[in-house]
């Protein structure tokens, strides 16, 4: 299986470091399959190179969102916009997206969309 980098390009002609996207990490587990810490994500970071890479963040969940629907994304990688709205859902053993062949090719399209002005 390719890295993530290398599937972004190689299935949505993205860069993983394109300025125009924030690549979250999010940890729901430490490396115990408790709680995750602030040194789990340390290690996180240092391990994937994420020191250098500044759109990407480490985001460390907390024991409210250790169970089974947690434990049930996993593997997961989720698409969402500049509004916030969930595009692609690939988490999990039986994603709602198939991240091969509908999230990752929605890549560049979902960058490419024009900016919203939101309505007040």
């Amino acid at each position: 299986m390719p890295s993530m980098d290398d599937a972004a390009l190689d299935y949505g002609g993205v860069s993983l470091d394109d300025e125009r996207l924030v690549v979250v990490h999010l940890l729901l587990y430490g490396f115990d399959m408790g709680a995750p810490s602030l040194d789990d994500a340390r290690e996180w970071a240092e391990h994937y190179g994420l020191d250098d890479r500044p759109n990407h963040v480490v985001l460390v969940g907390d024991a409210r969102l250790i169970g089974p629907e947690t434990y049930a994304m996993i593997p997961g990688v989720q698409l969402v916009d500049r509004d916030f709205v969930l595009r692609f859902d690939s988490a999990g053993r039986r994603p709602p997206h198939d991240l091969w062949t509908e999230l990752l090719p929605s890549l560049s399209g979902v960058l490419a969309e024009p900016e919203r002005i939101a309505s007040r």
